[in-house]
């Protein structure tokens, strides 16, 4: 089964489950009257009969789907080449749970009428199974869509051909190939089909990553052993095109947790400051601030450098957002850039931005 069918039939999924909730909520509502010799020793309701005929058809939907989904799904764990996250076995779970509150019903429902009164609860449990499912696995399902990115605007697929232009590829696979449309949507089918066999979704997309470390993990994969279709040269290219043009947004919620982390580390050491002597923080530099650059380059080539090295992992605003800063303060945020988000600097590049942003972002 295609992960695009099984996103659009988890949505129908939620769909009916919210659906017929409400309906049998409504459906409830209207009192029960005496019928001996029925099936039901509770009586027989009193609601609208084409009502409940919808009610009914909705929930063998959505049974139906249920099954779809467990026949194709459950296999998939045993393809898994890693631990299972905690979300995968989370969502696992809670799909037994909601099987076996699905079979509960039914029973009820044929052959055990005298528990009638327990399908209320019963249906509060499924509608509360089916929204956990949906939070665990359509946000990451839409994402590697690109639903939920902006992926063919002109000003994303500007950054993605920047970021592909400073990584190492057959001269065949220009940034103009690998950010056409047709090459987009061939790299999401790889993650799709090829990478999603072996890991879990939000495994992938929940590190953000510079263009030249996603290469790497997708060769590291494509070259690994595996029990899923093999990865190809390729692919390797597409979906590296592919998984930097969904990537955006992900850098950006990323980035404001990790603004928010060094806010609170901030925090905490000016109130150790406050009681102790200031350590020297001469080594809080990145390597290399203070060696001398190897080849003079001029200030567009320099320009260049930053724009193309500083828009892997976010717009160019983020940097006119920090304000100016001083040597020391711009060498600590370009020393943050290569721990937390990989940034690939050689010694030279990391003396050449410093000293580009420290002249026109000064410190005021």
């Amino acid at each position: 089964m295609s992960t695009t069918l099984s996103m659009w039939l988890g949505l129908l999924f939620v769909l009916l489950g919210v659906g017929a909730s409400i309906l049998q909520a409504w459906l409830w509502s209207f009192p029960m009257v005496p019928d001996p010799g029925g099936p039901d020793p509770n009586g027989k309701s009193t609601a609208p009969r084409h009502w409940t005929m919808v009610h009914r058809l909705m929930g063998a939907a959505f049974c139906i789907i249920y099954v779809f989904m467990m026949w194709h799904m459950v296999p998939r764990l045993w393809e898994y080449q890693m631990e299972l996250p905690a979300r995968t076995v989370m969502h696992a779970c809670i799909a037994i749970v909601l099987g076996v509150l699905l079979v509960t019903k039914i029973a009820i429902i044929r052959w055990f009428q005298h528990f009638g009164k327990a399908l209320p609860a019963l249906g509060l449990g499924v509608l509360t199974c089916t929204i956990i499912l949906a939070m665990l696995s359509l946000p990451f399902a839409f994402r590697a869509h690109g639903l939920l990115n902006e992926v063919y605007t002109p000003q994303n697929l500007s950054r993605v051909k920047m970021v592909l232009s400073g990584l190492e590829r057959p001269a065949m696979y220009t940034p103009e190939l690998l950010t056409s449309e047709s090459a987009l949507l061939e790299g999401r089918e790889v993650l799709m089909r090829k990478c999603a066999v072996c890991h879990d979704m939000r495994t992938i997309l929940v590190k953000p990553r510079t263009g030249k470390s996603w290469q790497k993990v997708v060769r590291r994969m494509a070259e690994k052993p595996n029990l899923g279709p093999k990865i190809e040269e390729r692919d390797v290219h597409t979906v590296t095109a592919y998984l930097v043009a969904i990537s955006p947004d992900l850098q950006e919620s990323v980035s404001i947790k990790r603004q928010h982390l060094r806010e609170r580390e901030a925090a905490a050491a000016k109130a150790v400051a406050s009681t102790a002597a200031p350590e020297p923080a001469a080594e809080d530099a990145p390597k290399g601030s203070d060696e001398p650059v190897a080849a003079v380059m001029s200030e567009s080539e320099v320009k260049e450098l930053f724009e193309s090295r500083c828009t892997e992992c976010h717009e160019l605003t983020d940097v006119e957002d920090h304000g100016g800063d001083d040597k020391e303060g711009w060498a600590e945020v370009v020393r943050q850039m290569i721990e937390d988000e990989e940034a690939e600097l050689t010694p030279e590049e990391t003396t050449l931005i410093v000293d580009y942003l420290v002249k026109h972002y000064p410190k005021t």
